[in-house]
């Protein structure tokens, strides 16, 4: 019988992949008792849970078509919606639980692709010129910041839960 072992994880791979899963699984967390009317409310000066899960989804998105020249899974509308923080009609868009299910879907995607990522992948640079943020071109600045934006909006959704007077789960 033949083994075949698999290549040892990259270390700044893992540690890239145990931070993106640690706010991934913190925003789940998070989310977890509310439902479809509750995550659209937002007590000022907070966003709802539904703009966070949705700007999440479009900065994760983004990153994908950046550096895996994958197609967007979300429309244009969608990203006009989420992507800034100006609108506040906040009835629009999919569901509570179709916004996990994107967010769910656009994690996967990027979390395969840095699974199989080199320490000298992270130096290169996407083809495409990035919207906004030119740290966003070079693939490990990237990852950086995703992981940052993530954990940031976490502590936001944090706040919106307090303010809704749901205890925070962490």
């Amino acid at each position: 019988m033949t083994v075949t072992a698999e290549a040892p994880a990259q270390p700044l791979t893992t540690h890239f992949l145990h931070h993106f899963d640690l706010a991934y699984g913190m925003v789940l967390e998070l989310a977890e008792d509310f439902d479809n009317e509750t995550a659209r409310l937002a007590p000022a000066p907070h966003k709802p849970l539904v703009w966070f899960l949705g700007h999440l989804i479009c900065a994760t998105d983004y990153f994908s078509t950046l550096h895996q020249g994958t197609e967007s899974l979300v429309t244009e509308e969608f990203s006009r919606h989420y992507a800034g923080n100006d609108n506040n009609d906040w009835s629009w868009g999919p569901s509570l639980a179709e916004m996990i299910e994107l967010y769910q879907q656009v994690h996967a995607r990027m979390r395969a692709f840095v699974a199989g990522l080199r320490p000298e992948d992270l130096d290169s640079e996407s083809p495409l010129e990035p919207f906004g943020d030119d740290r966003l071109k070079n693939l490990g600045k990237a990852l950086s910041i995703i992981q940052m934006h993530d954990a940031y909006h976490c502590g936001q959704i944090g706040c919106l839960r307090v303010a809704l007077g749901k205890p925070v789960p962490f």
